[in-house]
């Protein structure tokens, strides 16, 4: 430890040129994504924790600007770190303008007068439980709520004013949520990184690509290597050939998806539902990089779980109780008691560093090798993200026990999928853990006198708590594929590998988040308002709405009634609350083995992503990424792994360098290029 806790030498400074060039990357990327996203459907420029978009500026400025000016001008061009720090800069703002909130916030500030209508009572059980801050307008008729769905008329201005308030407001919630994710990070890396050596496998490639080469030479070794180019070679021809379909639609497709839906006919077997075996070179290449214990549990846990419907529906349609609403439950409560389990085992695996990061904080003192932030900073920003969030709830009129139970279980899902993407290596994360679906499944709404309900009136979900863990569903929680925690992490990380001062990188990156939610904000409100929301983003104005708006109101008029596990006729758990514990306990006796048994094959990460829809996209490429990975390991050993290291970079790095390619062809042209990863 003693040697751990000298000061790193840091030997690539943040410059002003990489933060110049990381910042005009961000705002480029922000003021184009709806357009290309949403208006020309091509593959997303963002759209999960290995950014296709970053991978290939990294490729462009190695290859075309380092390689350039070192063979013709004898000059240096960016560093490792530089690049690296660029890298960084990207998922940040990228996340943040994309999923991670500005997919879905200006539809938000709108979405629920514009759909109010007679037919659906929402001015009942909806507008009036929404503070006029949270929105735009609360009444179907204003202008800026039309104008912003359905375009601006000619001559007309788009009307800022009216935004100003919910952006705030929202701005407030989002900077305090960002705090607290950068708090987490600053407390929990070294962690992660030094004392449990997690592998990152997001950050290898574009370490990768950010090597220095060799004195003399134009590219590093990862560049020079032949299995690279092999590699990206495999991807490139065979999505350049399907892409080329959009332009020539006569081309025969070569088939890299393949329908498992129906592999049986006949009930129950026709319930073992696998969806889509999707091909990605990049997952392919990334499951290479993991243990075959983690390949292993990603895909063979979701098959598991999907023969688990086999068995309910042998129990014939009138399976209920605890084995009614299967998927739903094994997908949420489940996940939600295996959330806990693993939470619990990382604090206490971590209890030393945060019992010596807790002291530090006392005494005010700071360890530059294991403190990005100084700890008091830190806890600072720990606290006032997490206090502001809890207050922003009670603002908004919700019971103190939502705005407590709601803040802490978004922070826990985000803890777990940042440990996800950082020790899997599985960067589409997604979860149905939310919040608000929760509480609807545990508690009754708070409905009129004279309705039957089963719990006291404290612990009835309120109107405006109904309201504000709806809107917080919307805009922050459903979808996680691009959540800024896991973004901040991976950064740090890539950036700590060239000796660069973790401290400076956060702070670069908080600068990166601020510039993005205002670039973003100003980007999505603009588009929308020039080409109308529902012409844009189908998903965001028009489908979740419709999902969101009429689930919330369907729970008020209609009560739901909740099955209880019986022993004989006397009533022991709710149904849902003993899916949380059995999901707990799969996942706790999951740790235990793994701690007890070299043998033992599963990991927890496996049951916690088995009923997400990102891990039925990418089940295949991980099977055929883990059994090559078996394969090597027992054929060829240790040595055979790192020779063919490369050939997976380089399908990772080709399948990137495509996708931007068929993106970029499609915004010259106006012609969508073919989607690659999952939209």
């Amino acid at each position: 430890m003693a040697a751990a806790s000298r000061a790193p030498r840091d030997e690539s400074p943040v410059t002003a040129r990489a933060v110049c060039l990381g910042l005009l990357a961000a705002l480029v990327i922000n003021l184009i994504m709806n357009y290309n996203d949403y208006y020309l459907l091509n593959s997303l420029l963002i759209g999960n924790h290995f950014p296709v978009i970053s991978i290939t500026a990294m490729f462009v400025l190695v290859v075309g600007g380092n390689a350039v000016a070192r063979k013709f001008f004898n000059a240096k061009g960016l560093s490792s770190g530089e690049l690296l720090l660029i890298w960084g800069m990207i998922g940040v703002a990228g996340g943040i303008c994309a999923a991670g909130m500005m997919r879905y916030f200006p539809s938000w500030m709108v979405n629920p007068a514009y759909y109010a209508s007679s037919g659906n009572d929402f001015a009942k059980f909806i507008l009036p439980y929404l503070p006029d801050w949270m929105v735009v307008s609360r009444s179907p008729d204003d202008k800026a709520v039309r104008w912003f769905m359905e375009g601006l008329p000619h001559g007309e201005s788009i009307p800022w004013g009216r935004w100003v308030t919910p952006m705030a407001a929202w701005g407030a919630f989002a900077l305090c949520l960002y705090a607290s994710n950068f708090a987490m990070v600053s407390i929990l890396f070294q962690q992660w990184s030094a004392r449990e050596r997690l592998i990152f496998p997001v950050v290898q490639l574009p370490l990768a690509l950010a090597a220095e080469p060799p004195p003399g030479r134009a590219l590093n070794e990862f560049l020079s290597s032949r299995l690279t180019w092999i590699g990206a070679a495999i991807p490139c021809l065979l999505w350049g050939i399907n892409g080329l379909r959009a332009y020539l639609p006569t081309l025969p497709i070569i088939p890299l998806s393949y329908n498992f839906w129906s592999i049986f006919p006949d009930r129950p077997w026709n319930e073992f539902r696998l969806d889509q075996g999707n091909v990605y070179f990049s997952v392919i290449g990334m499951t290479y990089l993991l243990t075959t214990e983690m390949g292993f549990s990603l895909w063979f846990t979701f098959v598991l779980v999907r023969l688990s419907h086999v068995f309910i529906a042998w129990l014939g349609s009138g399976a209920t109780g605890y084995w009614g609403n299967w998927g739903g439950r094994i997908a949420r409560f489940d996940t939600l008691g295996a959330m806990m389990a693993i939470t619990v085992f990382l604090l206490w695996t971590a209890r030393r560093h945060l019992r010596e990061w807790w002291a530090r904080a006392l005494t005010g003192r700071s360890d530059p090798a294991l403190d990005p932030f100084p700890p008091r900073v830190a806890a600072a920003l720990m606290v006032v993200g997490v206090l502001g969030m809890m207050g922003w709830m009670l603002m908004a009129a919700a019971q103190w026990w939502v705005a407590i139970g709601s803040v802490l279980m978004f922070l826990m899902v985000l803890l777990i999928l940042t440990r996800v993407v950082a020790e899997s290596g599985l960067f589409f994360v997604q979860s149905d853990v939310i919040s608000g679906e929760v509480f609807q499944g545990l508690f009754t709404p708070h409905v009129d006198a004279g309705v039957a309900a089963p719990l006291p009136a404290p612990l009835r979900l309120s109107g405006p708590s109904l309201a504000a863990l709806s809107m917080q569903k919307a805009i922050f929680q459903h979808d996680l594929r691009e959540i800024l925690m896991p973004y901040i992490m991976n950064g740090v990380k890539a950036c700590a590998q060239v000796r660069m001062h973790a401290g400076k990188v956060l702070a670069v990156f908080a600068l990166t988040a601020a510039v993005g939610l205002a670039v973003a904000a100003y980007g999505r409100i603009a588009t929308s308002y020039k080409y109308g929301g529902v012409n844009l983003d189908w998903y965001a104005n028009i489908g979740e709405p419709d999902w969101i708006l009429n689930g919330m109101a369907n729970y008020q008029k209609n009560p739901p009634t909740y099955d209880w596990v019986k022993v004989g006729e006397t009533r022991v758990l709710p149904v849902n609350v003993a899916h949380v514990a059995v999901g707990g306990a799969f996942a706790a006796a999951m740790l235990v083995l793994r701690a007890r048994f070299l043998w033992w094959p599963l990991h927890p990460f496996g049951l916690v992503m088995a009923g997400t829809w990102a891990i039925s996209m990418f089940w295949f490429s991980i099977m055929l990424g883990n059994v090559a990975k078996w394969c090597v390991m027992n054929f060829g050993g240790a040595s055979v792994f790192r020779r063919l290291l490369p050939l997976f970079l380089g399908m990772i790095m080709g399948e990137c360098v495509i996708s931007v390619f068929w993106m970029l062809l499609g915004l010259a042209t106006g012609t969508p290029g073919r989607p690659i990863l999952p939209n």
